[in-house]
Parts: structure tokens; C-alpha cells; sequence
């Protein structure tokens, strides 16, 4: 089993990072309304705030990121240790 998701993941079936979502799922919802929200508060900004608020966004996004980095690499890592306890204590 264990070279098949190597297989997968060289070839590009198995993404980490990405996932496709159903138009009626709660997170494409979700997001049609962060954008629909974001599209009106920039109509409302001057060019200096909309500048501003890119900034402020853009930092944001940098924190999410390094936050599901730290999430995934923290999970896979304990994933592994599992495995490994289960491995060990075999005959137990």
C-alpha cells in the first residue's frame, strides 16, 4: 500500500494543499460571501485605505499559511508517531 501513495503523490494525485469543493458546499458559500463582503468595503475605501487594507490582508494571509503549515507538518509528524508506536508494540 505504502508505494502506491508514493506513486500518487509523484504523480500528482494526492495535493496536500488542495481540495476541490462542491459549489454548494459550505466553504465555496462561504467564501462568495468573504468576496461579496470584500467587494463592497473596497467601493467604499479611498485608494490610501484600499491600499492599507491589501497590506492588512496580505499579512493575514501570510499567518493563515504558516498556520496550515504548522498544522499539517505538526499532524503528519504525530501520524508517524502513532504509526511507529503501533509498529513497536506489535506484539503486544
Amino acid at each position: 500500500m505504502m508505494s502506491s501513495v508514493f506513486r500518487e503523490l509523484y504523480y500528482g494525485n494526492v495535493c496536500p494543499t488542495g481540495r476541490v469543493y462542491s459549489q454548494d458546499s459550505p466553504f465555496v458559500q462561504a467564501a462568495k460571501r468573504k468576496q461579496e463582503n470584500y467587494d463592497r468595503l473596497m467601493a467604499t475605501l479611498s485608494k490610501r485605505e484600499k491600499k492599507l487594507f491589501n497590506k492588512y490582508c496580505n499579512a493575514q494571509s501570510d499567518i493563515e499559511e504558516i498556520s496550515r503549515y504548522d498544522t499539517f507538518s505538526y499532524a503528519l509528524k504525530l501520524g508517524i508517531m502513532l504509526m511507529t508506536e503501533v509498529y513497536e508494540n506489535n506484539g503486544e
